[in-house]
This record gives structure tokens, C-alpha cells and sequence, in this order.
């Protein structure tokens, strides 16, 4: 028997709020089932599968932000899209605690890429970022990348599955002849590199140099001494691409 909602519960779950505001917080942190107490000040945030929104931007921003201690945040699968994609990004820029985020399938698109980028150029101390099938295209690709040139932190990126095309493939190969720390990238099921043996090639040859480039470098941390993985999977199933019209399911 279908749920009849009362009037009263209709308007509750029907109000907006001010982004940011202590009513949209308190929204927020009834959504992930915590106090704002324990969000900011825990070490690791598991909040994957959580449903969150473009209407949950404000209130990300403000824990990434605000919480001087946490580590790992995890917001996989939830669709935030581009606005609150760029909330995140910025709120990175100041936050030099986070070690690991994973972004996956959250689709912030290429606005929420560029404002990541611009938190990566900002050195911020993140090693770990997963962006698997987040709409990225060569442009959003591309800013990662260019980031990644100057950033000596990041040691494994994630980019399955975002559409990278073959200016992305190029982007990644001339940012792995500059970058000597990142020591894992998945470039696993995208478009214009899927298939594509060429693109492959070259990829691979900028790994090599790459790999080559770590091994002659200071070692800081345990992970400079591991080598380089490059990972290109043809992954069955349907594969994202920034020309819709080219979507299609890879075997």
C-alpha cells in the first residue's frame, strides 16, 4: 500500500534552504546520519552511497573546510554534479590535512575538475583521488593534467571511464614527462585511448620516461620508491563520452 504523506511532512521535505545556513547544515547532517560535532572532527568520513546532491555543496564545503583532522573522505556514488563539484574543489584548496578522496561517479563534470585542478596546483597535501566516470572530457582532463605538472603530492589518480579522448591522452603523456611522484594512474575505459593501440603507444612510452624520471629523483616518501603503474583497460559495458552521439557499449 502506497505511503500517504501528511501535508505537514510534505511542506518538511519540500523546503529550501540557505546554502551554508545552520538550517541546511542541520539537513546535511541529519542526511549522513552524524552530528556536526563528530563530521568535524573525525579522521575518516565514509559517506559513498549517501544520495547526496547538488543541494549538499555548501554543506561538503564547509566539513572539507572546517575539519582539521580528517584523512580519507569517501563520497562515492553520489551524484553532486558541477555546482557542488566546484564547492568541493574550492573548499580542497585550503584543506591541508585530507589525504584520500574518492569522487567516484559523483559527475562533477569539467567546472568541478578545473576547481580540483586548481586546489592540486595549490600543492595541497592529497594523495589519493579517485575521479572514475565524473563527465570530465579532454578539457576537465586536461586541468588536471596541467596541475599535475607542478603538484608533488598526488601519488594515485583514478580517471577510468571520464571521455578523456585523445587531447586528454596527449594532456596525461606531456604531464608524465614533468611529474615525478605520481606512482599509479587508471586511465582504464575512455574514449579515444579504448581500442586505440596509437594512443595507447603513446601513453605508455611517457609512463616509460616517467618511471624513468622517479627512479633518479630524491626519494621522500616510502611510495617515491615504488614503480609506476599505468593502467588502460578495455573494461566491458557502456563507456561515457563528451559527444553523446559516440556513447556506446565496449566489448
Amino acid at each position: 500500500m502506497e505511503e500517504v504523506k501528511t501535508p505537514g511532512a510534505m511542506e518538511e521535505e519540500d523546503k529550501v534552504y540557505v546554502p551554508g545556513s545552520p538550517e541546511d547544515l542541520a539537513r546535511f547532517f541529519a542526511k549522513v546520519k552524524t552530528t556536526e560535532s563528530d563530521a568535524l572532527s573525525a579522521k575518516h568520513l565514509d559517506w559513498g552511497w549517501k544520495v547526496l546532491g547538488p543541494e549538499d555543496g555548501a554543506a561538503l564545503a564547509h566539513v572539507i573546510s572546517k575539519n582539521k583532522t580528517c584523512i580519507t573522505l569517501d563520497l562515492f556514488v553520489n551524484e553532486i554534479f558541477e555546482e557542488a563539484g566546484v564547492a568541493v574543489g574550492k573548499a580542497l584548496a585550503s584543506n591541508m590535512v585530507l589525504k584520500s578522496l574518492d569522487l567516484q561517479q559523483a559527475q562533477v563534470g569539467v567546472p568541478g575538475a578545473k576547481a580540483i585542478a586548481a586546489a592540486l596546483k595549490a600543492n595541497i597535501p592529497l594523495m589519493n583521488l579517485k575521479m572514475h566516470y565524473n563527465h570530465l572530457g579532454p578539457e576537465g582532463v586536461g586541468a588536471i593534467a596541467e596541475a599535475l605538472k607542478t603538484n608533488d603530492k598526488l601519488t594515485n589518480l583514478d580517471l577510468g571511464d571520464n571521455g578523456m579522448m585523445k587531447e586528454g591522452v596527449q594532456a596525461l603523456a606531456a604531464m608524465l614527462q614533468k611529474n615525478t611522484k605520481l606512482m599509479r594512474l587508471d586511465c582504464s575505459k575512455n574514449a579515444g585511448l579504448w581500442g586505440d593501440d596509437a594512443m595507447k603507444g603513446v601513453l605508455t612510452k611517457a609512463g616509460e620516461q616517467h618511471d624513468a624520471a622517479r627512479k633518479k629523483a630524491k626519494k621522500l616518501i616510502p611510495q617515491d620508491e615504488l614503480p609506476f603503474k599505468l593502467l588502460m583497460e578495455d573494461s566491458p559495458g557502456q563507456m561515457w563520452s563528451p559527444n553523446r552521439s559516440e556513447e556506446h557499449t565496449s566489448e
